[in-house]
């Protein structure tokens, strides 16, 4: 099935049809607990968010579509009070369940978790209770640390990793995160640098208001320090693959924001996530990835339609090395043969 999955979007890519969408990320609620610096997802009320009818419909149309792994993301899914209901719609429909979460529910929901969720992503952009709150708004950091021992309890066998994304605030603590990462049980850890470009994504609603958290020229030089004194004293940690990103990727967040600044060219992307994902956001919007703007709306349009002929309108003119928004990406996605999201 991954096989004939990956010959399907190979043939896809060549063709710009969409065969087989292995891949989709689904905002349950657009509400979020937290509020970082690095996102706007706290301001937003979920006034709009889908009805469990309107979820349901979707995880119909996404069964008829070869999808895998539908990544339950926000805002903070655990927020909506109805999420695993939704799990479960999408979970008797055949396809396996990803969680990104803050952490901040995981203690009181971590048996629901376990059942439902085959991998789970927790944010991690801090080593300790003191910064963690100056970047996510929210003296959290102790309760996540609660949430992760739960689950890991109830579900000895989950994946459970973190994801921090590096900017002004913490760059300095990316040793400690990897430290503390381990020290509190998970089985990995990537980093991202944050998108300080977009208008429209991570809930900010074509505000363009972006928080000054790039590196400045001087920061930038200093991350690129970090950097390689991590890459030597964590070197089991790359080797291992504990650290997601190999020493180059991590390297490239440092030429990213070096980027921003007009110190140097973007770092070339390699993505494919139009070919093989959407992003259904709270209020149905159906985007290509995060970042581009949006094709359709569920509730307008029927997904297999907005996936079969819209998604393959916005491709059509779609050059990754030459696009603007995917030059200053910071999260692209490449599958192949062997390396996929629905193989995990």
């Amino acid at each position: 099935m991954t096989a004939w999955t990956a010959a399907l979007v190979r043939v896809g890519e060549v063709t710009n049809r969409t065969l087989v969408l292995p891949l989709v990320i689904f905002s349950p609620t657009s509400r979020c607990n937290s509020r970082c610096i690095s996102c706007d997802w706290w301001k937003q009320s979920g006034e709009d968010d889908l009805t469990i009818d309107e979820i349901d419909r979707v995880s119909s149309e996404i069964a008829g579509l070869g999808t895998h792994v539908v990544v339950f993301s926000g805002g903070e899914p655990l927020l909506r009070p109805e999420v695993f209901e939704a799990a479960r719609l999408f979970r008797a429909r055949g396809q396996s369940l990803h969680l990104l979460t803050s952490g901040i529910l995981l203690e009181r929901f971590a048996d629901r978790v376990a059942r439902l969720f085959a991998r789970v992503c927790v944010s991690l952009d801090a080593p300790d209770e003191t910064l963690y709150e100056r970047i996510r708004g929210v003296a959290a950091l102790t309760t996540v640390e609660r949430g992760i021992a739960r689950l890991r309890e109830a579900a000895p066998v989950v994946p459970i990793t973190a994801r921090g994304t590096l900017h002004r605030e913490n760059f300095r603590q990316l040793p400690e995160l990897i430290d503390h990462a381990r020290r509190i049980g998970l089985d990995g850890i990537s980093f991202l640098a944050a998108d300080v470009s977009s208008a429209s994504a991570f809930g900010r609603r074509g505000s363009g208001h972006v928080q000054p958290i790039g590196l400045d020229r001087e920061e930038v030089a200093e991350f690129e320090a970090v950097i390689e004194r991590t890459i030597q004293t964590h070197r089991w940690d790359f080797e291992s693959g504990f650290v997601a990103e190999s020493p180059d990727k991590l390297r490239r967040l440092a030429r990213h924001y070096a980027a921003v600044n007009g110190d140097a060219p973007f770092p070339d992307v390699a993505c494919n996530a139009p070919w093989v994902s959407v992003v259904i956001e709270a209020d149905g919007s159906v985007r290509p990835c995060f970042f581009h703007d949006v094709i359709g709306n569920v509730r307008k349009t029927p997904l297999e339609t907005i996936v079969t002929r819209d998604l393959p309108a916005f491709r059509r003119s779609l050059r990754i090395a030459a696009n603007p928004v995917c030059e200053r990406c910071v999260c692209s996605l490449k599958t192949g043969w062997s390396h996929a999201p629905w193989l995990s």
